[in-house]
């Protein structure tokens, strides 16, 4: 893959590359289309160059690196800013006295609509993040709603099955009734049968006779 021309070139290397190119083709390409790639590459170079400047210029940098590496960084910066100023005056002098100045606005306008475009998509991107955090808060609450209802909800239910419960056993004796409490009804009325069942085989029953003369069943064990 073959990389972009800026990424492969440095600055001032970037910033002859192009100057070179104009200078041999400016006087026969038809208009300034033909050097546009190139005037480009030129000012990339430039702030590429720029920016290592400031980056050589830090205080922490330049003990590392060593003056020699900060004074070329200045050098660089102030070839191009002559190598621009020629540029300037031969596209001037070949395609009119205002192209420069045009080409600078042209390039301004252009670097404001890219600044543009970066600060809405920043924006928009902004927003769909608040717009996402919202939404979680909004579901958030939601959940907590929907929790301490139903929280509510049990503590109704087991209140309410509490108290039907403690009137259901509240027919039992205290010996059933705490039967009824800790197993259930339906326990507690089968321990109920089953003690009767026991006492009727364990004791004699006396039944009164229509007659008026008692008789008895006494139970077998």
């Amino acid at each position: 893959m073959v990389e972009p021309v800026t990424a492969v070139l440095s600055g001032i290397a970037l910033v002859r590359s192009a100057t070179k190119f104009i200078k041999d083709n400016i006087n026969t390409c038809q208009d300034i289309g033909g050097i546009a790639k190139q005037i480009d590459e030129l000012f990339s170079g430039q702030q590429e160059i720029e920016k290592q400047r400031i980056k050589d210029s830090n205080s922490n940098i330049t003990e590392q690196l060593g003056i020699s590496t900060v004074a070329q960084s200045v050098i660089d910066a102030k070839l191009a800013q002559e190598q621009l100023m020629e540029i300037r005056s031969l596209v001037n002098m070949r395609f009119g006295p205002n192209t420069w100045t045009e080409i600078l606005t042209e390039r301004k306008r252009r670097l404001d609509e890219i600044k543009e475009r970066k600060k809405k998509i920043k924006q928009a991107q902004m927003k769909r993040q608040k717009e996402q955090m919202q939404m979680l808060k909004t579901a958030s609450i939601g959940i907590t709603i929907v929790l301490v209802i139903v929280f509510l909800i049990a503590i109704v239910y087991v209140t309410v099955a509490d108290a039907l419960d403690t009137a259901e056993c509240m027919v039992f004796k205290p010996k059933y009734y705490m039967i009824c409490m800790n197993e259930g009804h339906e326990y507690a009325l089968i321990e109920q049968q089953l003690d009767i069942l026991e006492y009727k085989n364990t004791h004699i029953i006396v039944k009164e006779n229509p007659n008026g003369i008692n008789s008895t069943n006494r139970a077998c064990n």
